[in-house]
């Protein structure tokens, strides 16, 4: 089973047809042991106690993977597959436990405690949510939790504590990148207490102008609050999206065809390209086709976007670099 967290580049629960805006939604809990002091301050031995208790809760149901026991490259792996956090590689009693999907991955030893990840395809965020609900049960009963009964639970960051979710959308937004309107949605979600980060999370960048829109605050609000407010401005986002790439249809035609012409044609022909660069004709290839510029083809946008980042590219046993060996992938696809 762990061959296959590592080797299959796109999780089974992203084995579907690629959407036009909508990649993904994900539901996290943050939760902390009461009696252990939280990660940031505890030494190894504290965290191995941690990942202990928790291990004899989840390790029926779930695979335990341990990540000072992979290679470094194979840690890479899991953090491209949005499995784990870059945060969680430094700790030496990380870890994590996944479901046979890679729908549920469980965090342990991070910022906090444990970390329950749910993702899902679309904007089912209340399903997502049910199922880490009831994880955070099963550990509930087995482990005191740190909650206080006016502030909530108790989390490493301030501004986590309250109900410790993380609500968060997954958006291929290339209209909006290209008529540079990222800034203004940013400041207009930011006063509602919502944000944009990057394709990894915070500090990360548009990727292949793709964006995670999540909530900042976790206090003052309930969990189905917060999870309606963000769909309504996902919904937003995905209007302007659309109204964007409309306005590049019916204004700047000739240049759109252009560009993601321009964008295909590299791809089919390139003998070295960087990731960057791979990530933005990839997305516009895909614009192209979810605007019918470009006939309809098998085209996978999320496979493809995890298969040229280096620590899949180094398991490839050739003799080439890897810019090589990502040009040569995406020829071989298109």
């Amino acid at each position: 089973m762990l061959d296959k967290h590592l080797n299959l580049q796109l999780s089974d629960w992203m084995q579907q047809e690629d959407q036009p805006i909508i990649l993904s939604s994900r539901i996290r809990l943050a939760r902390n042991l009461e009696n252990f002091v939280h990660p940031l301050m505890s030494d190894d031995e504290t965290s191995e106690k941690v990942l202990q208790e928790v291990s004899d809760v989840l390790s029926e149901q779930f695979k335990a993977i341990v990540l000072r026991d992979l290679e470094v490259n194979d840690r890479q792996m899991l953090v491209i597959k949005h499995l784990v956090s870059k945060e969680l590689l430094s700790h030496q009693s990380g870890a994590t436990f996944l479901n046979d999907d890679e729908s549920v991955s469980i965090m342990i030893n991070e910022e906090d405690h444990i970390r329950i990840q749910v993702l899902g395809r679309d904007l089912s965020l209340d399903r997502l949510y049910e199922k880490a609900k009831e994880i955070d049960q099963l550990l509930d009963k087995k482990l005191t939790v740190s909650f206080d009964e006016t502030l909530g639970y108790l989390t490493t960051c301030p501004t986590n504590i309250g109900t410790g979710l993380r609500a968060s959308v997954m958006l291929h937004l290339p209209g909006l990148s290209i008529m540079k309107r990222m800034g203004r949605i940013a400041q207009a979600i930011n006063r509602f207490g919502y944000t944009i980060r990057g394709i990894y999370g915070e500090g990360s960048q548009g990727l292949g102008h793709i964006y995670q829109v999540s909530n900042q605050l976790t206090l003052g609000k309930s969990e189905e609050a917060i999870i309606n407010d963000l769909k309504q401005i996902v919904e937003q986002i995905i209007t302007e999206e659309e109204g964007m790439r409309q306005r590049l249809l019916d204004y700047d035609y000739i240049e759109t065809v252009d560009r993601i012409n321009r964008s295909l044609g590299i791809l089919k022909y390139a003998r070295l390209i960087s990731a960057e660069e791979a990530s933005l004709r990839l997305s516009e290839v895909k614009m192209g086709i979810d605007m019918g510029i470009i006939p309809s083809q098998p085209f996978r946008f999320n496979e493809l976007m995890v298969a040229i980042q280096p620590p899949f590219l180094n398991t490839i046993n050739e003799t080439l670099s890897i810019n090589e060996k990502r040009a040569k992938i995406l020829r071989e696809h298109l």
